[in-house]
């Protein structure tokens, strides 16, 4: 907690792992390990009932995405996704910074990718300019970050289909079967499966 108010003090945030690095430097007997200080971050988030953000904290963010879509940041350029290299444009792992984004689109489709390689080979070949979409991927199993700007682009573009590809008895699609709430968030999402 005395962490946590010092960094809220100097207006910064810091991710799980930099504050796991800054306690093991403060306080080696009580925190050996991230996971250690992962389930202290969930205890202190469940007893104040509030989020990880509020305590300057951020998850680290694996997500990415590419193509028919343009990002605003208040104050700041503006991210044509159509135009970046295969590696698509990081996703931050600020959900402020997130919330904070306006979205304009002309695709008609949402590819949520599982595997980068796939997403990079997509994003190489510019799919998203022969089918008009917008691909995204969490390299993997889905972070925080990539699941909330999903979650935005599924409030702003509801009638924007999404379609899932994955490989077979996934994590990637357990995930969303085992976090009911989030899929109700979600309009439609159809499964790829790639054998």
């Amino acid at each position: 907690m005395e962490m946590c108010y010092k960094i809220l003090g100097e207006g910064k945030l810091v991710t799980q792992r930099e504050l796991f690095y800054k306690l093991l430097s403060d306080s080696p007997k009580y925190f050996s390990c991230q996971r250690h200080v992962n389930q202290t971050i969930q205890d202190v988030v469940s007893l104040l009932r509030c989020t990880r953000q509020s305590l300057g904290i951020m998850a680290s963010s694996r997500g990415a995405l590419i193509g028919r879509l343009v990002l605003h940041e208040p104050e700041e350029e503006h991210i044509d996704c159509s135009i970046l290299g295969p590696s698509g444009h990081a996703i931050t792992g600020d959900l402020n910074q997130l919330s904070r984004l306006n979205l304009s689109s002309d695709a008609r489709y949402l590819i949520l990718v599982e595997k980068d390689a796939i997403f990079q080979r997509l994003a190489e070949d510019r799919l998203y300019n022969q089918l008009p979409c917008i691909l995204i991927t969490a390299k993997g199993y889905p972070d925080i970050a990539t699941r909330f700007i999903l979650h935005r682009l599924s409030q702003t573009f509801p009638n924007m289909p999404i379609f899932a590809l994955v490989d077979w008895l996934s994590p990637f699609k357990c995930f969303f079967c085992e976090r009911k709430h989030f899929l109700m968030l979600i309009c439609i999402l159809f499964w790829l499966f790639v054998f």
